[in-house]
């Protein structure tokens, strides 16, 4: 176990916070569980994401980097007012969040067109769209997480309407925030991924918000060079550390 010291952002102090077991690992992440039942460590990897093409496996920095992002964005949002798990920065790399009970639905955000929208619909690359288009995903590896609608979340019991009422609802608002936050750092928020879990009644947004899980376009570039950020095996880790700086400062 590794010990760290650390103060919530209740400002109750916190003597020691234990890593304990490991209880999930994704593409960019560990999530431990610690002393207490109701904190969780979220640990970001170094890790190149599969989607990004590349031949090494890791970015030195990049969890730091990943972490450091994810803090500055849940505390913008808590400022708005949007209830997160977000506790505190415990380390470089690592943070401290509330335990919640996760709902098994990813809400993916476009507002521009981009990706999978692009081939379904045979959409222009960058096209705006009038509206932010809202999808929900499954969790479901095995079955190859599929897309659902608010009758498949009621039906089988992976979230009630009031829930799925309320994860819309936040959802919106935070793609709105934070299309304006990225904005005034000379961004696109193209796309984005959310997950929110429960504490008692309330839905609060969870998981992590980081540079693996949305997609910025870069407003000082050339419009046709404005996707530019992740595409070059060699400039990967220059990107994170230029994007870590618009966002941070």
């Amino acid at each position: 176990m590794v010990d760290y010291a650390g103060r919530t952002n209740q400002g109750r102090f916190v003597l020691e916070i234990r890593k304990g077991k490991l209880l999930h690992e994704g593409h960019g992440k560990k999530i431990y569980a610690t002393q207490e039942n109701d904190k969780m460590i979220l640990h970001f990897k170094d890790d190149i994401p599969p989607w990004i093409k590349s031949k090494s496996k890791t970015i030195k920095g990049k969890g730091n980097i990943n972490a450091a992002v994810c803090e500055t964005l849940l505390k913008f949002l808590n400022s708005y007012h949007v209830a997160t798990h977000y506790l505190e920065l415990i380390k470089p790399g690592e943070l401290l969040v509330q335990a919640l009970d996760m709902i098994p639905i990813q809400v993916q955000i476009w507002n521009f067109a981009s990706g999978s929208l692009i081939k379904r619909f045979h959409l222009k690359k960058g096209a705006p769209l009038e509206f932010p288009i809202l999808e929900y995903y499954l969790k479901d590896q095995l079955l190859g997480n599929p897309m659902v609608n608010e009758d498949h979340a009621y039906s089988l019991g992976y979230a009630s309407p009031e829930a799925m009422k309320a994860i819309d609802m936040m959802a919106r608002k935070v793609n709105a925030v934070l299309k304006s936050y990225f904005h005034r750092r000379r961004l696109t928020l193209v796309e984005l991924n959310l997950e929110f879990g429960r504490v008692k009644d309330q839905i609060i947004l969870g998981d992590d918000i980081s540079l693996d899980n949305c997609r910025l376009w870069d407003l000082e570039a050339d419009q046709k060079e404005q996707d530019r950020f992740f595409q070059k095996a060699e400039n990967l880790g220059e990107d994170y550390k230029i994007l870590e700086e618009r966002i941070c400062s």
